[in-house]
């Protein structure tokens, strides 16, 4: 069997590291299986031994940075993409946050006639929209969600989908190296350590952020490590080299740090949280993602402080307050300890419905008119 992933083009990493996570489950549970990763997200090469063998293309943000026009990039990479699609031949393809593509570019492969599923991450409900988002997810078999069936709370109109299947936190999940010996390889002696991870390092908007943040901490006789992301095409203006920590994952790190400072993307938050680390959460706007729902579920769960904004006053109040009572903050929803991650999980759908195993539920083809009569290679 074959299974195709697709990660798409974004500030963050959430799309390709939930992909890059199930992939590799299903590798593992499976070890016969073919696994293609397609990816338009600019972060690469997959720091991972056992990653799947990756074709990319470059995203549409390297096009604008590049000075190509969006009419010279889509008519140059929409065929390298329908081309892949086709040559590998997949039984399955595994798509994420957006149905057809953040640029539509996938539309014409859902008439194919192959299996679909999709990945949904909590989203904001205004903007994931019935009548729009139900015909693009018509031709789907499978829709895992990404959560634990009572931290999300769906759209009205999906809760009853029965192609709809929880899996848990979608994570990294691997098990860490003890905290004595990370710190020993990271160079601390004894003093508080913070890491200040603010994204995948695609946003703009971070820097100033960045900033303030730093200027805060350097007075507080603590360790900084900012990670910046694999996004990231340079090293952050006013970083020593002393406090740049460009490590992709960060998640076998986390055990090293007594505190984060960080903001509130769903891996960012999911990392914290099962690693057990006191963290203070700022915000970032997002068209889908909503961040400061995430970061007062955090906080509500007793294992974060958060700010209701990014202004300078804000965080440097948070800081204070991280610094000063971030110790009696109780470990996150996994209390230190690891957890498998929900790959294992949606890995285990995905070959139930390659195999069109009874146990799953799920249907082996789409209840849509369009694609009703069309049989599975």
């Amino acid at each position: 069997m074959r299974t195709l992933f697709y990660a798409t083009n974004g500030l963050g990493l959430g799309h390709v590291t939930r992909l890059l996570a199930i992939s590799r489950a299903l590798l593992k549970q499976d070890p016969a299986h073919e696994v293609l990763m397609l990816s338009r997200c600019e972060a690469g090469p997959f720091p991972y031994e056992d990653a799947p063998f990756t074709i990319r293309i470059p995203g549409t943000s390297r096009a604008r940075k590049s000075g190509l026009s969006p009419k010279s990039y889509y008519q140059t990479t929409q065929p390298l993409l329908w081309q892949t699609v086709s040559s590998f031949d997949p039984h399955l393809l595994v798509t994420d946050t957006f149905p057809e593509g953040p640029e539509g570019e996938l539309a014409p492969i859902m008439k194919w006639p192959i299996r679909k599923a999709f990945v949904y991450r909590d989203s904001r409900p205004e903007v994931f929209r019935e009548e729009e988002l139900r015909p693009r997810l018509a031709p789907y078999q499978l829709i895992l969600v990404a959560h634990d069936p009572e931290t999300v709370i769906l759209p009205p109109w999906l809760r009853k989908d029965p192609r709809v299947r929880h899996t848990g936190t979608v994570s990294e999940g691997s098990l860490p190296d003890p905290a004595q010996a990370l710190r020993h390889r990271l160079g601390t002696t004894g003093e508080k350590t913070v890491l200040i991870t603010l994204g995948g390092g695609g946003d703009p908007e971070v820097e100033p952020v960045l900033s303030v943040i730093l200027q805060k901490l350097r007075d507080q006789k603590v360790g900084i490590f900012v990670a910046t992301g694999p996004l990231s095409r340079k090293i952050p203006d006013g970083l020593t080299a002393r406090e740049w920590f460009p490590a992709w994952p960060i998640t076998p790190w986390l055990p090293a740090f007594d505190f984060a400072v960080a903001s509130g993307g769903y891996n960012t938050v999911t990392e914290l949280g099962q690693a057990g680390i006191p963290s203070l959460l700022i915000p970032f706007d997002r068209d889908l993602d909503d961040q400061r729902k995430r970061i007062l579920e955090a906080e509500k769960a007793g294992w974060a402080f958060s700010v209701a904004s990014r202004g300078k006053t804000e965080i440097e109040q948070g800081i204070d307050r991280l610094l000063r009572e971030g110790d009696a903050l109780k470990k996150g929803p996994a209390g230190g300890k690891d957890r498998s991650s929900g790959a294992d999980t949606a890995a285990s759908f995905l070959l139930d419905l390659l195999t069109g195993a009874k146990t799953s539920g799920v249907p082996n083809t789409s209840t849509t008119a369009e694609t009703k009569h069309v049989m599975v290679h």
